[in-house]
């Protein structure tokens, strides 16, 4: 099978390259470098996997009908590519859209010309969800709780685009849907919560557990948002690419395509920001230098994603417990800092 990875220098991108090649997967990968740490990234994919990284911006549709046109035998195209900030987004809302929609747009268009038998996998968000402010929440001790929700959140809660970002990669996803129904393509939206593991480059505004791992490796003061209340479930990187490449394994009749999936590591593997603080401070054995700040606009106070659907359409649950998984990204971090 023939891979092509966009955005292929970025945290998720060079994980599945890794982990596909390992397998003996053919994988091609594009990226613009507009993100912190791709070009790290693919120095090691050049240097230790042997993997080349071409240059490639999806907001210009020249470039990808180019690209698409050039490698007819792909069977498997995985869109990772896209502004990933929140923040970012509201700072410069036209670049947002141009990467995630008008480039998402792009990516399809050029399937359905140049490879229209290909598997297409778009990376969404929950943040397609919007705020969740509707939903009842409680105030725990160290979290928010949902009670009405004690499996988590499904496919059916209402898309509410708030925000540059959600606005951007909720048209996305909807393109992506859409062009299952009207043109035949194998598409499916993956509506990811949050992702970690090693070889992620985080910042202040994008990849919070990194992140704080980060800062506690490094004991730096940082800031964090909020009360530190807010719940996230976590998914390590490693059960992300397993859940790519069963979707590459499914049959193109399979009803999944077409449809939105929530992706994450579920109730067992939630944890609010005081939680995980708590969790590092045990780690390095010290406390953790932070002062909190005001919350984020359109910030969802929980949101823990129900996987029985992916479990149903795909065969696919996470598997890598909280502890192996945090130990993994330590550990990067950790070489990291020394190197």
């Amino acid at each position: 099978m023939h891979w092509l990875i966009t955005g292929g220098a970025g945290f998720i991108g060079t994980n599945a390259a890794s982990m596909l090649a390992e397998t003996g997967q053919k994988v091609s990968l594009v990226d613009n470098f507009h993100r912190q740490g791709a070009r790290y990234n693919r120095d090691y994919l050049s240097d230790t996997l042997g993997l080349a990284v071409d240059y490639l911006d999806m907001r210009f549709p020249e470039q990808v009908n180019a690209y698409w046109s050039a490698h007819r035998d792909i069977g498997v195209i995985l869109h990772l590519a896209g502004q990933v900030s929140l923040v970012a987004s509201l700072a410069n809302p036209r670049y947002d859209f141009e990467a995630n929609t008008v480039g998402t747009f792009n990516a399809l268009e050029a399937t359905r010309h140049f490879l229209p038998d290909a598997t297409f996998i778009y990376a969404s968000s929950n943040k397609v969800y919007g705020d969740l402010r509707w939903l009842r929440t409680e105030e725990g001790e160290t979290r928010y709780q949902l009670p009405d929700y004690p499996k988590g959140l499904s496919e059916d809660l209402p898309l509410e685009l708030h925000g540059g970002y959600s606005c951007s990669k909720g048209a996305a996803d909807q393109y992506v849907l859409d062009y299952h129904r009207i043109y035949g393509l194998s598409t499916i939206a993956l509506r990811q919560s949050s992702i970690y593991g090693g070889r992620q480059y985080a910042s202040e505004d994008q990849g919070w557990v990194a992140y704080f791992v980060q800062m506690g490796v490094e004991r730096r003061p940082f800031r964090t948002s909020g009360n530190g209340k807010q719940v996230r479930d976590l998914l390590h990187v490693h059960d992300l690419v397993e859940c790519y490449r069963a979707i590459a394994r499914t049959p193109r009749e399979s009803v999944a395509f077409g449809q939105a999936f929530n992706i994450g590591g579920g109730r067992e593997a939630s944890l609010s920001v005081n939680e995980l603080l708590t969790r590092l401070e045990s780690e390095h054995g010290f406390p953790m230098q932070y002062t909190a700040g005001p919350p984020r606009v359109g910030d969802q106070k929980v949101f823990i994603a129900d996987t029985s659907k992916a479990k149903q359409y795909l065969g696919w649950c996470p598997t890598v417990s909280m502890a192996d998984g945090m130990g993994e990204l330590i550990q990067w971090t950790r070489a990291r800092w020394a190197a």
